[in-house]
């Protein structure tokens, strides 16, 4: 049996200093948003600091990483790193943190059918956004974050 697995399969190896992803497992705490399926099935990239057997790496992770740092060679991925991807200078990133995005105006509704039922939504303007970059959202969503945009007597 042995024999007909290794046929197709490539030893993998890592040297100290090589940087590696670490695979995440399905349903942990590095889930992000709702639906797990959707979240990234690797995290890093990390550092290996020591090889402690032909199986068996210890990696560079956080200090506030409550995980032990010592991980099997088939959770590991090697990270190639392409020239491509690498950006010169400093790139402008807008402080997301400190303007919060809060609907100010519903402009639209429409409902949309899921089988046999009709789900309301709303056609939202963000404060820091474009009015171009209005966005659909559920009628259950916008009364649970949001109940004083919707009012009982507008008509849309």
């Amino acid at each position: 049996m042995k024999a007909f697995v290794d046929r197709h399969r490539t030893p993998r190896t890592f040297q100290e200093g090589d940087r590696v992803f670490l695979q995440v497992p399905f349903g942990s705490s590095l889930t992000v948003g709702q639906k797990p399926k959707l979240s990234p099935r690797f995290c890093g990239p990390w550092t290996v600091i020591k090889k402690i057997n032909d199986v068996a790496y210890k990696l560079q992770l956080p200090e506030n990483c409550k995980v032990h740092p010592v991980f099997h060679v088939s959770k590991l991925r090697p990270y190639i790193s392409r020239d491509e991807n690498c950006v010169d200078g400093l790139v402008a990133l807008e402080n997301r943190a400190s303007q919060p995005d809060v609907p100010f105006q519903v402009l639209d509704k429409r409902e949309r059918k899921l089988r046999n039922r009709s789900i309301p939504e709303y056609l939202v303007a963000w404060t820091s956004r474009p009015l171009t970059d209005a966005t659909w959202e559920s009628e259950a969503l916008i009364r649970k974050h949001f109940p004083s945009l919707i009012t009982e007597d507008s008509d849309l």
